[in-house]
């Protein structure tokens, strides 16, 4: 029996609503990747046989289960059940959807994206996308050079220096220096072919009174720049931090609201630090770019920073894909108190458990590192209290507790956040702590327990958590019945001549599927016709299959397994048109239906049960 490749996905599938990713792209895409190489980019693999096999990295184990196929480009673990192939792993692993993951091992094989525009309008879109993105990559070039290379660029080095920040940070990061000029990189990006339109749509440039045929000037001057970036690196942003000792210049500018980029939705760094993420399951939220930076290269790498001080719900939702912990470190000022509050409803409604990072008075990460070293922050970090815990602890040590007004005051504040826990025994046990240490019946803080909105761009107050994943349970007859309509075109020819498989079992609709699929019996991949339909859980499935050894007379072992399924269908019938007979309140003539209707379906068993 041949084996199956689960090597390409989907076709046709839209990317960030702009266009159709082309069958071509995926079939390159698929074709260029080897599983073996992907996943052993990411942990290690050793060979057992004629595959190899690794501790899953989807659950917990010591004894390795997750196992490799070469030769059918498909993964499975028989620990969790999870599988597929190339596409569906970097999915699953990077916790992408799958325009994202097609995207991820197109930049990885060097293969370009070609997409089928949906229409002329996205059609547009899709040009105006690469367009922006194209001139965001050569301003943050620009940017760099200005910094490492030019005379003007001194001031910005020096401050970056006495930030702890060196030249290959300052590489790696690829952060840059803005001139303290009006058009110097707006001639740049003439000079590049980009029109003045498209500088001002980038978000780069602006003009006074923001009205067309305005004369145009950069929207950066005099500033050390820190590119902001989607999840796979790309440029979508910048972030400028002023050079001026004038207190009334903006401390920090970034680009406004464009087709690139939403500042409620991105994160800074997560396209750095989002494996660390994972593998810790835990999230630092840092205040400042600089903060992550240096915590980063200090070695603590699961950080991110929000564009701003406060959580939005978008960027609840996208830290929750990673993480089930978030610590809050924020400055210990007012501001930051602040900040910690107003975040506290998005990332709770996600789900997520909240901490809060205590920093020493006049200290952030960034100091913190550079002057004690990242354990003395990792200390700070391992002492970090749940958030009603750090709100209850703050109120005694501050007397606040000592009056009653000041109990009331402390209630209003955290009793809202406590109705958005989403654990219902957690949130009880919360609650009963917080009840024991203010000596306050639990039907008063209960009162107290209005859910606030985690923002307004969430009409209904509550972000949604993410689905649970789908589970397909095959019967006995119908995972052979899948195994063998995989291996044998012959076999699938058949099945169209019968009734739906779905008939007997919901399972039945992968059976229903392949059935109407063409590929031969040799060929080692699945049509991407066929996997464009497949749910994960039905992607998972068929990599559980064992395709490795013969099995002989398929044909005839499918007719005998259809007979089986058959058969079984027609008897749960009957039972339960039995178990109506044993009802004494069925009439006579109900009863005589119902035995005509049994003897029925003996003669169908008995058909079934004839030669084919």
């Amino acid at each position: 029996m041949s084996e199956i490749s689960l090597a390409h996905g989907p076709v046709a599938r839209y990317f960030e609503s702009v266009g159709l990713i082309s069958e071509e792209t995926i079939q390159r895409v698929t074709e260029a990747s080897d599983i073996v190489d992907l996943i052993g980019s990411y942990f290690p693999l050793k060979r057992a046989g004629t595959s190899f096999r690794a501790v899953c990295p989807f659950h917990q184990e010591k004894t390795p289960s997750f196992h490799v196929n070469p030769a059918r480009q498909s993964f499975h673990c028989f620990g969790c059940g999870v599988g597929g192939g190339v596409l569906r792993f970097v999915m699953d692993y990077e916790h992408v959807d799958f325009p994202s993951a097609v995207r991820r091992l197109a930049q990885r094989a060097g293969i370009p994206i070609l997409e089928d525009a949906a229409s002329a309008e996205d059609g547009q879109k899709q040009g105006q996308r690469q367009r922006l993105l194209a001139i965001h990559a050569e301003a943050a070039s620009w940017f760099h050079k200005a910094l490492v290379k030019s005379p003007a660029g001194s001031e910005a080095r020096a401050y970056l220096k006495s930030r702890g920040i060196t030249s290959e940070v300052a590489k790696s990061w690829q952060l840059g220096y803005a001139p303290d000029s009006w058009d110097a990189l707006l001639e740049h990006l003439r000079g590049c072919r980009f029109t003045d339109g498209e500088i001002i749509l980038s978000g780069l440039a602006s003009s006074k009174e923001d009205k067309p045929g305005e004369r145009i000037y950069s929207r950066f001057r005099h500033r050390v720049m820190f590119p902001i970036c989607n999840d796979y690196g790309e440029v979508i942003a910048f972030s400028g931090r002023t050079l001026e000792s004038d207190p009334k210049s903006a401390k920090y500018v970034n680009s406004p609201e464009t087709p690139l980029f939403t500042k409620g939705k991105v994160l800074y760094g997560l396209d750095k630090s989002k494996r660390d993420l994972i593998e810790k399951n835990t999230a630092i939220v840092c205040e400042g770019q600089l903060d992550l930076i240096s915590a980063y290269e200090a070695g603590i790498r699961h950080v991110i920073a929000p564009q701003g001080t406060a959580f939005t719900s978008d960027q609840a939702r996208l830290l929750r894909r990673y993480v089930e912990t978030v610590l809050l470190c924020f400055d210990s000022d007012k501001a930051g108190k602040k900040a910690t509050s107003s975040s506290l409803p998005s990332l709770l409604s996600q789900g997520l458990s909240v901490k809060v990072v205590v920093l020493p008075a006049g200290e952030d990460p960034d100091s913190l590192i550079r002057r004690n070293g990242p354990d003395a922050f990792l200390a700070l970090v391992g002492a970090a209290a749940d958030y009603f815990d750090h709100s209850l602890e703050e109120a005694i040590l501050s007397g606040e507790l000592n009056t009653p007004a000041g109990k009331s005051k402390l209630v209003g504040r955290i009793a809202p956040p406590l109705a958005l826990v989403q654990d219902a025994v957690l949130r009880e046990s919360i609650l009963g702590r917080i009840c024991s240490r203010l000596s306050l019946p639990h039907a008063l803080i209960r009162s107290a327990m209005k859910a606030p909105s985690p923002d307004s761009g969430n009409e209904r107050g509550v972000v949604p958590l993410a689905e649970p994943v789908e589970k397909i349970t095959l019967s006995a007859g119908m995972h052979m019945l899948c195994q063998i309509a995989l291996a044998s075109s012959e076999v699938r020819e058949w099945l169209r001549t019968q009734a739906p498989a779905v008939a007997f079992e919901p399972g039945g609709a992968l059976v229903d599927k392949l059935t109407q699929a063409e590929f031969e019996s040799g060929s080692t991949t699945l049509p991407t016709a066929l996997l464009s339909t497949l749910t994960a859980a039905e992607e998972r499935t068929l990599s559980s299959l064992d395709t490795r050894r013969p099995m002989p007379a398929p044909l005839e072992r499918a007719k005998l397994t259809w007979q089986g399924l058959l058969i079984q269908q027609f008897t749960q019938k009957m039972e339960g048109l039995k178990s109506q007979l044993i009802d004494p309140s069925v009439s006579v003539t109900e009863r005589e239906k119902i035995q005509k209707q049994i003897l029925d379906l003996k003669i169908r068993v008995a058909d079934v049960q004839r030669p084919f």
